[in-house]
């Protein structure tokens, strides 16, 4: 699924009706069932964001479908039944991986996240996989393997350890204060004039 608006939208769709499981979505003369399950994504999801048109997103169900990411359950008097499939599951998964980013606060709670990690040769392409993930999500390296970063990255370090198979090789910590903070601190563009020494 390409990184394209339509394939972010059917990529909403799937990983809606993933987290979802086994949903009814109403195929009818209005597309509520699009919206539906579109804003199961997020509570802050506004409607105008994700409305589509019914033709739309029954194409895109369609190909959903066709390409084995979901499958019909049954059809009821009100819609249809999906599912997501395991094929569906590991789409979503590598979407998020190749979209994971670091959300920018406007304040900075003056944590730093500090990742740790010792991942064996044998597993090398995951480590440099990793590492390069890292990079791009803007990551400073202050150590051979140990990486750092001003911003909240709990969720999204977990999910590239499960994602990469490499729970047991990478760790995380948030302290309060790091070595050669100030440095740290401008190259993350944050104001310095309240760090430590």
């Amino acid at each position: 699924m390409k990184k394209t608006k339509r394939g972010e939208k059917m990529f909403k769709i799937l990983k809606a009706i993933g987290l979802a499981g086994a949903c009814l979505i109403a195929l009818g003369t209005h597309p509520r069932g699009a919206e539906i399950v579109i804003r199961l994504l997020s509570k802050e999801a506004k409607k105008r964001e994700y409305k589509l048109k019914r033709q739309e997103f029954n194409k895109m169900l369609w190909y959903l479908r066709k390409k084995k990411y979901v499958e019909i359950l049954d059809q009821e008097e009100e819609g249809i039944r999906v599912r997501i499939t395991a094929k569906g599951e590991e789409k979503v998964k590598r979407f998020d991986f190749d979209n994971l980013k670091l959300e920018k606060p406007k304040e900075w709670d003056r944590k730093w996240r500090i990742v740790i990690f010792d991942i064996p040769d044998k597993r090398k392409v995951a480590r440099n996989i990793f590492r390069d993930k890292l990079r791009e999500m803007g990551f400073v390296m202050i150590q051979k393997s140990v990486w750092v970063s001003p911003w909240d990255c709990i969720d999204e370090i977990l999910f590239l350890r499960t994602f990469l198979n490499i729970k047991s090789g990478v760790s995380i910590i948030v302290g309060e204060a790091v070595d050669e903070e100030f440095r740290l601190m401008r190259k993350f563009d944050i104001s310095t004039k309240n760090a430590t020494a």
